[in-house]
């Protein structure tokens, strides 16, 4: 177990006393902070997918199965908005004694009784209009098990009447497979490529880290050698120097998600949230964590002793870096490129669901390809710049002997620049189709049993807000040749206020212009023949008729004369335009009916799928910006180690003439062209990778590319890159000074 030897003199010379800790001091702390940072990050990506698994697991096991045959069951559900909530009421009518129970809830309600998810009732209780939409008596509370999430609007109401009425499913249990929830895939693929562009600057700055000390450290191996130490042994001891960074990391980045755990567990993003006992990592994922705790830490040390060669008397580099392979780093765009064609190259459904392992797995591919392909370009191009001011040259000069090192300074900048451009097109091509103009109709839909339909009417009669009450008809008609349209039958002051029909009379007809319907056609009704009238005027389409699918409008009374079938039964709602919560009252109204009346209106719909683009943009500007700090920090810690590797070459320069302005600018140079570089690769994967997610996301949603926050989002990164450049320009005159050309 000699191996186990070796790390432990590494860990000892890592945290002991003396000049060897002193000298290890500021390479331990930011290796600490960077691994503490990064696993925090990880366990609560981990708790946070696991709590979305959990939710999605009790939506799944609340959800029924039905047949169409009878059943001991039967259910009929209602989903509205309340505000900035949904509220789901499910009417449970049992007709047998081994009726199923669904989770959450101790015994089915009785008719005339209501269990009421927590959250629902506290807001039940400041809400009058809510209140009076569940007449019944109160009986309890739905446990956790049978919720999404602790602020889910959820209440079960004992009902009858639901089977003979045939108004609801027949159910047999509980636990089919549900819906796809539309929101959680969404949020996971944000996290986690929010995550990739988050961890990769992280990764630099464990990079940097291991860098700093580095002529002590490598006097150190040196010393080991001469003592006697194998070039294995070397290596081990240089990985349990690590190792005691990777120790302290760890303890540092529980600490901190236990600190901010309670925080982010509480969080609400779109509606969505969590059961705290929930968000914790689960086992498979925590295991995963731990093992990278040690990766992260140990890998950069040791990859970067590749090209180191630790003899008892010196510390040899090989000066020559062997020659970039392209390839390899094509093959990583390809890859995502590949994974982000599922539909098309590996003929998988591009549903939201199905599609999201690819997205991630195509997106991280593609964006850790950016900071992979930067170092080939800078070397092609460089290899080929001749001439220019000295600054000029010297830096074009080091950069072809090696951009290695300023590649690293930059990569991490150009990571969030890709990831943020690339969310930011995402998001922009999603918020530019949800904010299309749309006219709002100002009318609701009642749906109701034929045997309420008298009450209901009595009931909302005096409601404010509620112009009119109207019973119209929607069938559908098969024109003779043409798609299937839809027969409006309505009463004028509906064909008015949709259409805007004018002198309508009881017995008028109309063609919707556009439908491709003509006056004088014929078109089959279920089994009745319905001739359009010669001399049927032609409404405008208008945004609600065309919405609708509406071809030809008619009064009740060119109904009953040509004799049209009585189905299609519904009460259309014109809502007064200045009260926008007319329809909550319209609900309050028809509480005494439950499940028999329901009320909706697309008008309730519009602008509500923008709360979950404006808060995808909030993290995107907190995480853009929280990236950009990561790799700030990074960048300088970079350009400290460049200062210090490189203080000889820099001080004999200087003793040789070289002016300290001249040799700040080359520094600023050297940085700037592989970030010039840098900024076009990453704008150029952002804007592909977006246009692939865009694709997925559906059909009706064309890209769009902000072009002004790729500027300005572009413009930071360089002007990031060139403050801390210039801020680390004060440390070039201590490395100038005669004594770094002393050496023993």
């Amino acid at each position: 177990m000699s191996w186990l030897n070796d790390f432990a003199l590494g860990f000892r010379l890592a945290v002991g006393g003396g000049r060897t800790f002193r000298a290890n001091l500021p390479r331990l702390v930011l290796t600490t902070i960077g691994i503490g940072l990064s696993v925090a990050m990880l366990l609560l990506l981990a708790s946070t997918t696991k709590a979305l698994g959990e939710r999605s697991d009790r939506i799944a096991g609340r959800e029924p199965a039905t047949v169409d045959g009878p059943a001991s069951l039967y259910l009929s559900s209602d989903v509205t908005p309340v505000g900035d909530r949904t509220l789901t009421i499910a009417w449970l009518e049992p007709v047998g004694p081994d009726a199923p129970v669904p989770p959450g809830l101790a015994t089915i309600p009785q008719a005339g009784e209501t269990v009421l998810s927590p959250a629902l009732a506290e807001r039940i209780a400041v809400d009058p209009l809510l209140q009076q939409r569940f007449p019944g008596r109160v009986v309890g509370a739905i446990a956790p098990d049978g919720l999404a999430g602790p602020d889910e609007l959820f209440a079960y109401v004992g009902a009858t009447g639901i089977r003979a009425a045939n108004g609801g499913v027949a159910v047999t249990g509980f636990g089919a497979d549900p819906a796809p929830d539309a929101s959680s895939p969404q949020l996971i693929f944000l996290l986690i490529v929010g995550v990739v562009v988050l961890l990769i600057p992280m990764l630099v700055l464990l990079s940097a880290a291991g860098r700093i000390g580095g002529a002590e450290r490598e006097r150190r191996l040196s010393t080991l050698r001469l003592a006697g130490a194998r070039r294995g042994q070397v290596h081990r001891i240089a990985a349990g120097e690590s190792l005691a960074g990777a120790l302290a990391g760890g303890a540092l980045g529980v600490a901190i998600y236990l600190a901010v755990r309670g925080s982010a567990a509480g969080l609400e993003f779109e509606g969505i949230t969590v059961f705290r006992p929930d968000f914790v990592p689960g086992w498979p994922l925590g295991v995963v964590v731990a093992l990278l705790v040690p990766v992260l830490a140990i890998g950069p040390a040791w990859f970067g002793l590749r090209r180191l060669v630790v003899e008892p008397l010196a510390v040899l580099r090989n000066a020559k870096p062997e020659r970039r392979r392209l390839w390899w780093r094509l093959v990583l765009i390809a890859l995502g490129v590949v994974l982000l064609l599922p539909d098309k190259l590996l003929g998988v459904s591009s549903r939201t669901g199905s599609t999201l392992p690819f997205l991630l797995a195509g997106s991280t591919f593609l964006l850790i390809g950016v900071p992979a392909v930067m170092p080939w370009i800078t070397d092609f191009v460089v290899r080929r710049i001749r001439g220019g001011s000295p600054a000029w040259q010297l830096a074009v000069r080091r950069l072809q002997l090696d951009s290695g090192t300023p590649n690293r300074v930059v990569a991490g900048v150009v990571v969030v620049l890709a990831g943020v451009i690339t969310l930011q097109t995402m998001i922009g091509s999603a918020a530019s189709d949800a904010d299309r103009p749309r006219v709002t109709t100002g009318t609701g839909n009642l749906s109701v049993t034929d045997n309420a339909e008298a009450e209901a009417m009595l009931l909302l009669d005096g409601t404010p807000g509620l112009v009119g009450a109207y019973p119209i008809q929607r069938l559908a008609a098969s024109p003779g040749t043409g798609r299937p349209v839809e027969l409006l039958v309505a009463p004028c002051p509906v064909l008015e206020h949709l259409f805007g029909t004018s002198g309508c009379v009881d017995g008028a007809v109309y063609v919707v212009a556009g439908a491709g319907v003509q006056p004088g056609s014929t078109m089959r009704v279920d089994e009745v023949r319905f001739t359009v009238p010669a001399d049927a005027a032609t409404a405008s389409p208008g945004t609600a008729g065309v919405a609708h699918g509406v071809g030809v409008a008619v009064t009740p009374s060119a109904a009953s004369a040509q004799h049209l079938p009585d189905g299609g039964r519904m009460i259309e709602l014109l809502l007064a335009p200045a009260e926008p919560g007319a329809l909550d009252r319209i609900r309050a109204a028809l509480g005494p009916l439950g499940w028999q009346a329901t009320a909706y209106s697309e008008d309730e719909y519009y602008g509500r799928g923008n709360d979950f683009l404006t808060a995808v943009n909030g993290l995107l500007y907190t995480g853009g910006l929280l990236g950009l700090v990561i790799a700030a920090v990074s960048l300088l810690v970079l350009l400290a180690g460049q200062l210090s590797e490189r203080r000889r070459a820099f001080a004999a320069m200087h003793a040789s003439g070289v002016p300290l302005p001249v040799l700040g600018r080359s520094l600023l140079w050297q940085n700037a062209i592989p970030l010039a570089f840098g900024v076009v690769v990453a704008v150029a994967v952002a804007i592909g990778t977006g246009a692939l997610l865009v694709r997925l996301l559906g059909a009706d949603i064309s890209l769009h590319v902000d072009a002004g926050f790729i500027g300005v989002t572009a413009a930071t990164a360089v002007v990031l890159v060139c403050a801390v450049t210039g801020a680390a320009l004060p440390a070039l005159r201590a490395v100038t000074r005669v004594e770094a050309l002393r050496s023993e």
